[in-house]
């Protein structure tokens, strides 16, 4: 949400709105900004399928969002990863890459 401007929670609403529970299984969340899109994704998909992780200055769950991603994947599951670079969440892909 950081780099998009002005637009940016109109387009994150607009993504959110756009995703189907019949073609995905889960939705992970990180981070404070984000807080809002993951109450609306709960609406819409099933109870257990849509994650939300904290990020604030007070306290930071990416450990809690790693584990959460690595025992929802499954062999030949697809994930994409999205958010701004200040999330690090280049870290995720690592750790996934490196069976962590």
């Amino acid at each position: 949400m950081k780099e998009l401007g002005e637009q940016s929670i109109d387009l994150h609403n607009q993504m959110i709105l756009s995703l189907s529970p019949d073609v995905l299984d889960t939705v992970i969340f990180y981070g404070q900004d984000i807080a809002g899109l993951a109450q609306l994704a709960s609406q819409m998909f099933p109870l257990g399928h849509v994650y939300y992780f904290k990020k604030t200055a007070e306290e930071d769950q990416f450990e809690d969002m790693v584990k959460q991603v690595k025992e929802s994947l499954k062999e030949q599951d697809q994930i994409l990863i999205k958010g701004s670079n200040s999330m690090n969440l280049a870290k995720l892909v690592e750790e996934l890459e490196n069976g962590k």
